[in-house]
């Protein structure tokens, strides 16, 4: 089952807080809690306090340990800007920005969390002899050496075919030009035949 708590308008950007619950997502609640506790900052302190809400939530409304609960995901949006200026000289103004976020923890845990996973079945592994390896070795070399042998030969055949193809098409070209050249036919080739 998921659980949630949410802060709204906490006084800090997002972006600082994001680390921290980089860090944070994925652990047992117990682990982030301490986590949190020990680390130095403001954002820890805002992230610690709607984790202890998420888990008093999961505990009171919903019956699950607080050991069996996990931080399954850490949402931080940005909440409203107020806007403030800082007077600089020659009477102008400098824009602030006092950002807010939107802090979100869910924690997951209870029936869904609790299902022991089933162990997978080791595969039995089979202890042959020496001689029978040699004999299973030798087995898969000609067998391979066989589909070798097949390849290569329907390879050359393929190549058989298309040289005799090309070679049809060559000797085919090379005639024509020849019976141009020699003249045969006056009115094709366009040339005088020559004085013998």
């Amino acid at each position: 089952m998921k659980v949630s708590a949410t802060q709204k308008h906490a006084r800090m950007s997002p972006r600082k807080i994001r680390p921290y619950a980089r860090m944070v997502q994925g652990m047992s609640a117990a682990a982030a809690e301490t986590q949190l506790a020990f680390a130095v900052g403001k954002a820890p302190e805002l992230l610690l306090t709607v984790l202890r809400s998420a888990v008093a939530n999961a505990k009171n409304n919903l019956s699950i340990e607080a050991s069996d609960l996990k931080v399954s995901s850490i949402l931080i949006n940005q909440g409203l800007v107020m806007k403030r200026y800082m007077p600089v000289s020659k009477g102008m103004a400098h824009p602030i920005l006092k950002r807010t976020s939107h802090i979100t923890i869910t924690v997951e845990g209870g029936s869904d969390a609790a299902k022991p996973k089933k162990a997978k079945k080791a595969e039995k592994i089979e202890t042959i002899t020496a001689g029978e390896f040699v004999a299973l070795e030798e087995k898969e070399h000609d067998h391979e050496e066989h589909e070798l042998s097949e390849q290569h030969l329907e390879k050359h055949a393929k190549e058989e075919r298309t040289i005799e193809k090309t070679t049809d098409k060559k000797t085919g070209v090379f005639q024509k030009i020849k019976t141009n050249q020699q003249g045969s036919d006056a009115k094709k080739s366009h040339r005088r035949k020559s004085i013998g």
